[in-house]
């Protein structure tokens, strides 16, 4: 940095002088600040907006569906016995069911064992009916061991597959289980050595106690069995407890106990149909009130904060505007081609009243939703997810969609991030996604022109700097030469 001389000759205030000129040719970067800090308040109400509007879209992806809306709720008489889960596809009933035994896995023990080494060495196979695992167990091996090894083993032929076989220490016992329950799963145990009529410290499984001399088990605590019940009276088996999808139409269901007696109940859960209306309804208005204040909200005089400077940048915007009306467009109109409800108000979804429909938001008559739900469950989901051609003109249009299928078009056709390429230019496909993009562009932009005027800036504040310091040598030389002139005439007078 040039040295700066501040008005020693001059008696100039240069400092002062420097920084309110700078402070004019400021002025230009300051109206860029503020014009970017507008596009950023702006880019934020985008913001909210495309967020809202995928809220909404995330609430309809919910019933999307009529399985999603029209749920079944399978409620059993004691939890203890036995639970289970409907679909929309299963039909509402009262099945008894009787438990006479659930399925169950092998499980083996051998005998107590000492701490430390064991002084086994040899090998042994395990299996779980699919895959197998030859296992070698060394002299210094403890009961830890060889649990470890068990459970950490892989199958001979393919090393990628684990056994379904778990191993466990009880009170120093070696206790092996099948993880798979059901008769048909059952444990494979093989001593490589087997010498009959002694057991050797290479007869492993033998040694620990699993298998006898004649190598069958020696102690099974618990044997593979299915389970067995009855629904209605019709005798079921099967291998496993939980997750039964194929012994009730449209029901997966979960065996507790057994020895035991029950009902299930499936019918129509009505409090989830409505519930999911509702939340739906919810963000509807919600979206709905923010495109209705931002297009409402006038522009705060003075504003000394971001919310208040925010306020009525979106005004009047033709985006929302349309955005808005088409929502309400949307919700408001016939389902084209069906017969039974054909709109919302028919199942007690209606434009509020009590501003008169001025807002365009929802409000829900229970009752009358109830009903509907309980008379025509199917022709309610209609209304929200019809995608069918109704008129067999091969298109299906827009007023032929159910109201959820429009808005999900709509919203997409708002929220897209992908992109589109129009007279050579990408942008966002989205509507909004669009305005976001451009936003961000423009304060980009302004981002390097004020970059580039403030180096032009501190480029004129050195050289007024330099200017000045100019000034003050020139007046310092101008005053030495005054006063060595002064000095001079004195010594001619004094003469």
């Amino acid at each position: 940095m040039s040295m700066r001389i501040d008005g020693l000759i001059s008696g100039m205030q240069t400092e002062d002088i420097i920084s309110k000129l700078m402070s004019v040719e400021r002025q230009p970067v300051n109206l860029m600040k503020t014009r970017q800090h507008t596009y950023e308040l702006r880019r934020g109400l985008w913001n909210e907006i495309n967020s809202s509007l995928l809220s909404l879209k995330s609430k309809g992806e919910g019933i999307a569906s009529a399985a999603d809306l029209l749920t079944k709720k399978a409620t059993s008489s004691d939890d203890t016995y036995f639970t289970a889960n409907a679909d929309s596809s299963a039909a509402d009933a009262v099945y008894t069911i009787d438990i006479t035994t659930i399925a169950k896995a092998q499980r083996v023990h051998g005998t107590t064992q000492a701490d430390g080494a064991l002084n086994l060495s040899g090998k042994f196979t395990i299996g779980d009916g699919t895959y197998s695992s030859t296992i070698e167990i060394y002299a210094t091996d403890t009961l830890s061991t060889i649990m470890s090894r068990i459970n950490q083993a892989k199958d001979d032929t393919d090393p990628t597959k684990s056994l379904d076989v778990s191993a466990t220490i009880v009170n120093n016992t070696l206790v092996l289980e099948h993880k798979k329950t059901g008769s048909a799963n059952g444990l494979v145990l093989t001593d490589t050595v087997n010498t009959a009529g002694s057991t050797g410290n290479d007869e492993i499984l033998e040694s620990l106690g699993i298998l006898n001399d004649d190598k069958t088990i020696r102690n099974e605590s618990q044997a593979a069995q299915d389970a067995v019940f009855t629904v209605n009276g019709i005798a079921v088996t099967r291998s496993s407890n939980t997750g039964l999808t194929d012994v009730i139409s449209g029901v997966t269901l979960s065996l507790k106990q057994e020895g035991v007696s029950g009902t299930l109940t499936v019918a129509k859960d009505i409090d989830a149909s409505v519930n999911a209306i509702k939340g739906w309804v919810d963000q509807y208005n919600s979206t709905i009130d923010l495109l209705g204040t931002r297009l409402s909200e006038e522009v705060v005089k003075d504003a000394t904060s971001d919310a208040m400077m925010s306020k009525g940048l979106l005004r009047g915007d033709s985006i929302l505007s349309n955005t808005k009306s088409e929502l309400r467009q949307y919700v408001s109109s016939d389902v084209k081609g069906l017969t039974v409800y054909k709109n919302f108000s028919q199942i007690g979804i209606m434009t509020t009243s009590s501003d008169y429909g001025k807002s365009g938001k929802l409000e829900i008559d229970e009752t009358k939703l109830r009903a509907a739900l309980e008379a025509n469950p199917d022709e309610v989901a209609k209304l929200f997810v019809n995608n069918e051609d109704m008129d067999g003109d091969g298109k299906i249009t827009w007023q032929e969609k159910g109201v959820i299928a429009r808005l999900d078009s709509q919203m997409e056709y708002l929220t897209s991030t992908a992109s589109k390429t129009i007279g050579g230019v990408t942008v966002k496909a989205g509507v909004i996604q669009a305005r976001i993009d451009y936003e961000s562009r423009v304060i980009s932009d302004l981002t390097d022109k004020i970059a580039a005027y403030e180096e032009r800036l501190e480029k004129r504040e050195a050289s007024l700097y330099k200017q000045f310091t100019a000034m003050e040598t020139a007046l310092s030389d101008l005053q030495n030469q005054a006063t060595w002139l002064a000095g001079q005439l004195g010594g001619l007078y004094s003469g």
